[in-house]
């Protein structure tokens, strides 16, 4: 009974990630000057930076979604992976900004994208591998 209860219990964050990255992608499509206020960027009202931050900001975050997306529906462990990196490279990325660039410590972003990676790979050995039928 426990093992159930666990086994649907890691499913809640992925399908909450999914949903969530999948709305911060399109709004970042849609409205890209709330996207770059979120992400702590100055709003390019023109050009290449305008063009970068929508295409960038949104294919992150609908790479995040679909890949959990598929990850959840194929229940194969192999589609979280993808969604772990981009969240442990985000953590790294912040990290390194800090320790070589002199920006501010964010904690409040740093944490929570750990927290993630940590989650999905709750929910990534629960889920089968490629080949392997579930029990």
């Amino acid at each position: 009974m426990m093992a159930k209860v666990l086994k649907w219990a890691v499913r809640v964050p992925p399908v909450v990630l999914a949903i969530l990255f999948g709305f911060l992608g399109i709004r970042t499509m849609t409205n890209p000057d709330r996207a770059a206020a979120f992400f702590g960027y100055r709003f390019p009202d023109s050009g290449l930076g305008l063009s970068s931050l929508t295409g960038h900001s949104a294919s992150w975050a609908l790479t995040i979604a679909v890949c959990l997306a598929l990850g959840l529906i194929r229940k194969e462990r192999v589609w979280f992976y993808p969604a772990m990196m981009l969240f442990g490279f985000f953590a790294l990325g912040r990290i390194a900004a800090t320790l070589l660039h002199g920006a501010p410590v964010h904690p409040e972003r740093v944490i929570p994208e750990l927290a993630f990676v940590g989650l999905l790979y709750l929910a990534a050995r629960q889920t089968p591998q490629v080949g392997q039928q579930a029990h």
